[in-house]
């Protein structure tokens, strides 16, 4: 295993970088298999994606990848602003966004995010950062980058006795983030989509 390095903000200047190396993380994500189900559309519509995803990291959070080149991305939304609104996702490409992906895709996304709006509505849970995106380079993965992106955060948290939160829709993830300190909160399946979410909280850590 490869010893992982320290995190640093993501530089501006090199989102499409990160965003490139966060679509082939997540291409298969089981959310994007439903969005878009042809996996051609899938290489080149996830990266667009996730670009509008940093900017919102960017702008309502902190984004924390390995020193260029870039291997791992993780992007948090703060605990001002934990919630992705439709007014972000317009403010940051969603329109270029949905033009490539065509209406199809479009409205199967939009089906998502009422179902999964409404199935997480009912937790108000505290206050908390959100871990909105987590991915590392295919040929990377395993090696500790995902953990230290993930650990650099909830430790900076537990110092501020502040949890954090995160969704998945991927089975195989669970006990990756159980493993870091998360615990499931919600385990559904959304009706329009067939999808499984997983609502995942890591407590602050209470000292002794």
């Amino acid at each position: 295993m490869t010893a992982p390095v320290a995190p640093v903000r993501l530089p501006p200047e090199r989102l499409a970088e990160a965003a490139a190396v966060l679509g082939r993380a997540v291409v298969d994500d089981p959310l994007f298999v439903s969005v878009l189900p042809d996996a051609r559309q899938r290489v080149s519509g996830v990266p667009m994606m996730m670009e509008m995803f940093l900017r919102i990291g960017l702008a309502h959070g902190e984004v924390w990848v390995t020193p260029p080149p870039i291997r791992g991305v993780a992007c948090w939304l703060s605990p001002a602003h934990p919630t992705i609104t439709a007014e972000d996702r317009i403010a940051a490409g969603w329109s270029g966004v949905g033009a490539a992906w065509g209406h199809e895709a479009v409205v199967r996304y939009q089906a998502f995010i009422g179902d999964r709006d409404g199935a997480v509505g009912s937790l108000a849970p505290e206050t908390h950062w959100h871990l909105a995106w987590l991915g590392v380079e295919p040929g990377r993965q395993g090696q500790g980058i995902g953990s230290t992106l993930v650990r650099q955060m909830t430790t900076r948290a537990d110092a501020e006795g502040m949890a954090c939160w995160l969704f998945t829709f991927a089975p195989r993830n669970v006990p990756v983030y159980e493993h870091l300190g998360f615990h499931v909160t919600l385990d559904t399946t959304l009706p329009s989509s067939g999808l499984r979410l997983w609502v995942m909280a890591h407590p602050p850590l209470v000292p002794p």
